[in-house]
């Protein structure tokens, strides 16, 4: 069964970036690649391309790319049909790529196909599977670390509200000033401590 890599691209800049790399890569592996393409209703065009690749195993095994693209007024369609975050995006196995990393896997893929490094099936199915494990990785801390700085924005907010308060509370006679200095040290302790 071929390791298959699906690509979903449309017409923004980072998208023709990610077809350069693959159109590059399809003219160089032509000699030892199947290729197909049709359109997919309604604004959707795939395009096939099926890489040989030797195998340890004594027979060849195939690397299968296959290339959505679609029109800039059809891409949240895209995005439903196929539970994308952004486009362009790529899928390998059951991970789903987008942004930056899609420029990344299209890259390496290049490499991988046409340098001398990796020259089994094997290789290049076990590279392409930690590639996209590791990738996969970092944006999940990304999104951990992008959570936890949001988090502590609304913490910073709320402290710095009740200080204006405290403010508004001393200033009307509500509290004294011993309560007032001593709340006002807690505040900006936390303050301190959300800063760390």
């Amino acid at each position: 069964m071929p390791y298959k890599i699906i690509f979903y691209t449309s017409g923004d800049e980072l998208s023709n970036k990610v077809l350069k790399i693959l159109n590059g890569l399809i003219r160089e592996v032509r000699n030892r690649s199947k290729l197909s393409s049709r359109d997919v209703w309604p604004a959707h065009a795939v395009t096939t391309v099926k890489v040989s690749l030797p195998s340890t195993l004594g027979k060849s095994e195939e690397l299968e790319l296959e290339i959505w693209t679609t029109l800039k007024n059809y891409e949240e369609d895209m995005k439903t049909k196929f539970g994308l975050s952004g486009i362009p995006s790529v899928k390998i196995g059951d991970k789903i790529l987008s942004s930056l990393q899609v420029l990344d896997i299209a890259s390496d893929i290049h490499a991988l196909l046409t340098s001398n490094t990796y020259t089994t099936a094997e290789q290049i199915f076990y590279h392409l599977a930690t590639t996209a494990q590791s990738l996969s990785e970092k944006e999940l801390k990304r999104a951990v670390e992008a959570e936890e700085v949001f988090s502590s924005n609304i913490f910073r907010a709320t402290i710095s509200e009740k200080m204006a308060n405290l403010d508004k509370l001393l200033k009307e006679k509500k509290i004294d000033e011993e309560t007032y200095k001593k709340m006002k040290r807690v505040y900006e302790e936390l303050l301190g401590k959300s800063s760390d």
